[in-house]
């Protein structure tokens, strides 16, 4: 639980996504996936709430952007990078940057050099 309050308290200090009213952010939030295949399959889906947060491991997206794709990344306890994501999925790049993500040590993700 202490992790899902961090996610909480990074995500609800951001000015888009603490706006979020339908519904809103919560702790409860946060929906976890089994593998990058699942995250793909529910980032990919499109058409998300502000504030609709899935995560993989150690990494989180929170949406920012009322049905768009604009999404808060997380990783080390840091908020470091805003992603639109659908383009690479559309270009099957997806796995790979996830996989780049997590294996990126926290002076990476805050230089956005991973």
């Amino acid at each position: 639980m202490k992790l899902r309050e961090q996610w909480f308290k990074i995500g609800i200090e951001n000015p888009w996504i603490s706006s979020a009213d339908d519904p809103a952010f919560t702790r409860n939030s946060f929906v976890g996936c089994f593998s990058v295949e699942e995250l793909e399959q529910n980032i990919g889906h499109g058409n998300w709430a502000i504030g609709t947060a899935f995560y993989y491991r150690d990494l989180r997206f929170i949406n920012q952007v009322e049905g768009g794709d604009e999404w808060l990344t997380i990783r080390h306890g840091i908020a470091f990078e805003s992603m639109t994501l659908e383009p690479s999925i559309e270009e099957g790049n997806f796995a790979r940057l996830i996989r780049g993500l997590l294996t990126a040590p926290k002076t990476k993700c805050q230089t956005l050099t991973y």
